[in-house]
Order: C-alpha cells, then structure tokens, then sequence
C-alpha cells in the first residue's frame, strides 16, 4: 500500500539489510569516467567549454558568449558554476574544460541525492535508494551526466522539486526553500519553459488531497518569493549589460523548446517523441508504467499521485514544445524513476528476471567487444577487427593509457562479484542493470577515450590553422563556417574571429573542397573525416 503516513511512523520494509556505501560507491564509479582527461567533444561541450574560457578570462560574467556573438540558448547559471571552478584549477594548471567539467559531477551528485531524499519521503526507508539506481541506470543519461553541458541541470532541478512537494506537507518552510531553489536553477540554468513545467506541477497538485491544505500553500508562497526575485536580477543585469542581448534572448530563447515571447514555436516534428523516448528512458518507462499499473487504486497517493502528475505533464509539455532533441528528455527521467520505485519489490518474477538477464548480456556482451576491440587494436589480432577499427580512424596511433586500463580492469573484475550479490529479484534487475550501464561507460572511457578523443575533438584542426596563420594580422571571417568549428577556433586559439559582425575579413575559412582556381592557404580535418568536413584558408 502506498497509503501516506508521516516518516515516524512508517513500518520498515521487509528487505535485506544493504550497505549505503555501495550506493555511494556505484555512484562515484558511474560518475567519474569522462569528467576530466579529454578535449570538448561534439555536440554540447564545445559552445560550454568556449562561454566557460570567455567568464574566466574576460570577467564578465553576465551574458554567455563565444567568438562575436551571444549564446543564450540556456541561461548562464551552469556557466557560472563551471567557471567558479575552472578560476582555480585552471591557474594551477588544470585545462579549462577538464575543471568545468567537474561541474557536471557536482550537479549530478545533488540530482542523486534529490531523487533519493524524493524516493524516501514518498516510499518509506530504503525506497530512495533504488530510485537512485533507476535513475543512474537510464540509458539516456550516461552521455549527459557527464557532458560539459548546462542539460545537467534539468536533473538536478527537477529531483529537487520532487523532493519539496513531497515533503511540502509536513515542513513548509524547508519545502518551499528548497523548491524556491530548484525552481531559481530552472529560471537561472534553463529557460522560462522549464520552470513554468515546474510551476504547473505544483498549482496542480492540490487536485489531490494530501497537498490541499495551508501549510502546501505557505510552502508555495515561499518558493516563488525565493526564486522570481533573484531570478529577475539577472534578467535585469543582462539588460543593463546589453539591451540587444537581452531583447534577442527575451524574443527568442526565453522560453527554450517553445521559442521566445515574441516567436512562440509549437509541435515539432512528428515521430521524434515514440522513436526517443523508449530507448532514453529504458528501463525506467517500463518499470514506470508497472509501478502505476500495480498501484492503480493507490492513484490518490502521494507516491503515485505526484510522479505521475509530474511525468503527465512533461509528456503534454515535450509534445507542444516546438523544437526537441534527446535531451529535453531529461525532465521525464526523475518522476519515472520515482514510479519506477513504487512496486519494484512488487515487480513479477519473470519481467525481473527478463530485465536481469538481458541487462547482463547486453552490457557484458558489449564491455567483452570494447575489451576485444581494445586488443586488437594494440596487437593486430584478430587482423578483420583491426581493420575494421582502422577504417573509422585510420590515422590514430595506439598507446596505452594506464590508468584508464587499470581502472577498466577493476571496473570488470568488480563488476562480476556484483553479479553475485543476492538481494529481492526487482531490485537485484534494476541493480544489475546500473552496474552494468557503469561497466560499459567505465570500459568505454577507461580504454577508448584516447581514440574518441580524436574523433571527436577539433583542437588538431584549430592548432594547426593557427600555426599555419602565424604572425598574420586582422580578423578571419567564420560566417560559412559550421558552428563546432568556429567554437573550437575561439577555444583553442586567439584567433580574431567575425561571424555575424558586418566589417569585412581579408582571410576566410570555409568547409569542404576548395575550387581550382582558389588559392588555398591551408586546409585540414579532423582524423577519420571525409573531404566534406575538411577545411581550407583563402585570402580575398
């Protein structure tokens, strides 16, 4: 039953006794790999890696910005976070993007954290913790929980605001401070669509009747004192700073998915919601949809009640949003989780047994291929893999990073006596299934992370068109340029960059396959790229 009664007097679930130090631990393995140790990769961390470097080394901290233009596509709280870190580090010799990197960990520390308050307060002692699990074994979240990406901050947000309304009915004032601060990161790291998501979760609440009474109300009322103020300080410091930039940003990116106040955008295309969200929220939606199904006639409960509001809501939200991509998911990974918690002691034997297995082949399989992958590549054997590999880079030259072999190694070994653990069946799947999600992202960047780092990073392109530009003096005109490649350029180099400033540049990057008759200064590539992502240096 989920019938709500205050903590104090809740019973103690019947589960066997479990060490909370093996969740932090999962948690610091999950978390670790990829935050420090390689180049800003595509699509995210580049445009964050490049605002970051502009705070730190400029001091203006107001409008996010890289090259000659502003970057308002999320508010800058992120920014400043990442930045408070790297002032540091990068003075003791730290790169910019590893130490604002650390960020990410930070902010995806709290979101566990509130997503385990949120599951505790709603299903009893040990609940939160299995929250956490689903949460962190979500298939969707391993690339964004450790991107230097301002994303990571829709989870953190969201797990927090969680956690207040349930706990708005007992101790308003913490509540609402608490959801004050959840919603104030939405409005100060999001976007205005974020928040107003938030909102419409909690002024819909009281349809229920645990959350129709004063003490909801008060902690409501302290929220909003605790975020729109503060929110509308930096609204009103950008326009003082910049009345264009803050015209652009209220016209056009305000309200993030949905547009700006004055260019509102409606329903994306057709079919990006069924063919993303299985494969992002796996296995949280399903186990999502059996907590809601096994606890039908508990839906008045706060359990059920309130991740179920909140996840309904979301999906109506994402829907009407005009432009989504795969992170915009990240809201609707927290209430699912949390409904994920409510009856997986529950779940049936089979369907558990099903997930257990196949989380245990999937990612045992594919932490064996990255293994074998990862030998053949530094022995040549067997030789059709290594050609394989070489096909997709076929420039990379192999070293040994040690400790990330090290740390793969441990990750493997460790990952086996975990299998060996014995615990409830539904709570031994989505265990086994975290774990394995952090084997395969540990084995991945333990021993890959070298090779991918030179897929995927533009600072051998940026490098050398800087070398090959000496001691030339004016500015290089980017605006053909493709996006990553102008951001790699302004974080790599000092180059003097014109995108959308109108004053003419003598030299001009452009991508792709010079004509016959241009001089070309120099060009250049990423390694494994075709000729149709080359770049070249003219002078008119």
């Amino acid at each position: 039953m989920l019938t709500y009664v205050p903590p104090a007097e809740r019973e103690v679930s019947v589960v066997p006794s479990q060490k909370p130090w093996l969740l932090v631990l999962l948690c610091v393995l999950w978390l670790l790999p990829g935050l420090v140790g390689h180049d800003p990769w595509k699509p995210a961390e580049l445009e964050t890696a490049a605002v970051v470097k502009r705070f730190v080394q400029d001091g203006y901290w107001v409008l996010p910005r890289f090259a000659d233009v502003a970057y308002l596509e999320f508010a800058p709280l992120y920014y400043w976070s990442a930045a408070v870190l790297a002032w540091p580090l990068s003075r003791l010799g730290m790169d910019i993007h590893d130490a604002g990197r650390l960020a990410t960990g930070l902010w995806m520390a709290l979101a566990m954290w509130g997503i385990g308050l949120a599951g505790r307060e709603l299903y009893g002692r040990r609940q939160g913790r299995v929250a956490v699990v689903v949460l962190i074994g979500s298939v969707g979240l391993v690339i964004w929980g450790h991107q230097l990406a301002p994303q990571v901050l829709l989870v953190a947000a969201f797990s927090w605001h969680a956690f207040a309304l349930a706990h708005s009915t007992r101790r308003p004032v913490l509540a609402g401070l608490a959801l004050g601060l959840a919603w104030l990161v939405l409005l100060l790291g999001a976007s205005w669509a974020e928040f107003l998501l938030a909102l419409a979760s909690a002024l819909l609440l009281p349809i229920f009747k645990p959350w129709r009474r004063a003490v909801f109300l008060a902690a409501f009322v302290t929220a909003l004192v605790v975020s729109l103020p503060i929110a509308a300080v930096w609204a009103l410091w950008l326009h003082q700073f910049s009345t264009a930039a803050f015209d652009a940003w209220w016209r056009f990116d305000a309200l993030g998915p949905f547009g700006g106040f004055a260019h509102l955008r409606w329903f994306h295309r057709f079919g990006f919601l069924i063919a993303t969200v299985p494969w992002f929220t796996w296995p949280a939606l399903p186990l999502a949809i059996w907590g809601i199904w096994a606890n039908r006639r508990q839906w008045r409960e706060p359990g059920i009640a309130l991740p179920a509001l909140m996840a309904g809501l979301t999906l109506v939200w994402l829907a009407c949003a005009g432009e989504v991509r795969d992170y915009s998911l990240l809201p609707l990974l927290v209430p699912l989780a949390l409904l994920a918690t409510a009856s997986i002691d529950a779940l049936q034997r089979g369907a558990a047994a099903a997930l257990n297995w196949f989380g245990m082949m999937t990612f045992g399989i594919g932490a064996l291929v990255l293994w074998l992958a990862w030998f053949a590549l530094h022995t040549g054997m067997p030789p059709q893999l290594l050609q394989r590999i070489e096909a997709l880079n076929p420039d990379h030259v192999p070293s040994v990073a040690v400790p990330g072999l090290i740390f793969a190694a441990i990750l493997s070994v460790v990952w086996w006596g975990v299998l060996a653990r014995k615990r409830p069946l539904g709570r031994l799947a989505v265990t086994n299934w975290a774990c394995g999600v952090t084997l395969f992202w540990g084995v991945l960047i333990g021993l890959w992370q070298p090779w991918l780092d030179e897929t995927k990073s533009y600072r051998e392109v940026a490098t050398g068109l800087a070398a090959a530009w000496g001691e030339r003096s004016g500015c290089l005109d980017v605006s053909s340029t493709p996006q990553a490649m102008v951001v790699s350029l302004d974080y790599f180099t000092e180059l003097k960059l014109r995108r959308y400033d109108g004053r003419p540049c003598r030299w001009q990057l452009h991508q792709g396959l010079a004509l016959p008759d241009e001089s070309v200064l120099w060009q250049g590539a990423r390694r494994g790229d075709d000729a149709r992502e080359r770049f070249y240096l003219l002078a008119k």
